[in-house]
């Protein structure tokens, strides 16, 4: 069994950062509904690959990719790079997204989450636990 650390990045600032390609795609003017679903998407893909690390397969990567067979290919190919993006760029992060939320501050939009950890599956460098 790998042992991981646990990153000291607030999972929040992490999923803005891992899915900045497709928030950066939204229009100037986006919706709150816009920015929930770009999240939502955003989210599905990072807890797919977090869940295939735990169990060590990759069931839910085939799950996301097959349910959007016949999506516009441009959806295909961002869910494709955040695929990539998670593999390569964000790996030693184990931690899934549980409840999230987006609210309105003063005309932005706010997001924040919760992560959730598998303790039963994953093991934990000592280290990372002295934060």
């Amino acid at each position: 069994m790998s042992k991981y650390s646990l990153p000291n990045t607030k999972i929040s600032a992490t999923i803005m950062e891992f899915g900045k390609g497709v928030l950066n795609a939204l229009p100037a003017d986006y919706s709150q509904a816009e920015m929930e679903d770009a999240m939502l998407t955003i989210i599905t893909v990072w807890n797919a690959i977090v869940l295939d690390t735990w169990h060590n397969t990759d069931k839910n990567e085939k799950m996301v990719l097959d349910a959007l067979s016949q999506a516009p290919k441009e959806g295909q190919l961002q869910v494709k790079r955040l695929i990539k993006r998670k593999k390569t760029k964000f790996s030693d992060d184990i931690r899934a997204v549980g409840d999230h939320w987006i609210r309105e501050e003063q005309g932005d939009f706010i997001f924040g989450c919760e992560a959730r950890l598998d303790i039963e599956r994953i093991s934990l460098n000592e280290d990372s636990l002295k934060h």
